[in-house]
């Protein structure tokens, strides 16, 4: 989210392949929080496409390639991450 708020169009999250993290959970416990937080960017008023992870072999560098690849093309699809709830300061054109 932090990520977002600083003007993030997108976030791609990469992780290791399931069954092999050496940090045992840690890649489970990481795609939990993905998709809690694209729950929170949906009520936020943004598409949850910008958010996505991928387990990928740290050895497997053009699977990650096609990754980068796809998420870059879908949030160009997108267009910039701007949330679609206009805000009071945005109507009166106060925006900072």
């Amino acid at each position: 989210m932090k990520a977002f708020e600083a003007g993030a169009d997108g976030v791609l999250v990469a992780g290791c392949e399931e069954g092999s993290c050496h940090f045992k959970e840690g890649n489970y416990l990481a795609k939990r929080r993905v998709n809690t937080t694209k729950q929170l960017l949906l009520e936020a008023g943004l598409e949850p496409e910008r958010l996505r992870m991928v387990n990928v072999s740290a050895a497997d560098s053009q699977k990650f390639v096609e990754y980068v690849r796809d998420m870059v093309e879908t949030v160009a699809k997108l267009g910039p991450a701007r949330n679609k709830k206009t805000t009071t300061k945005e109507k009166t054109g106060a925006i900072q």
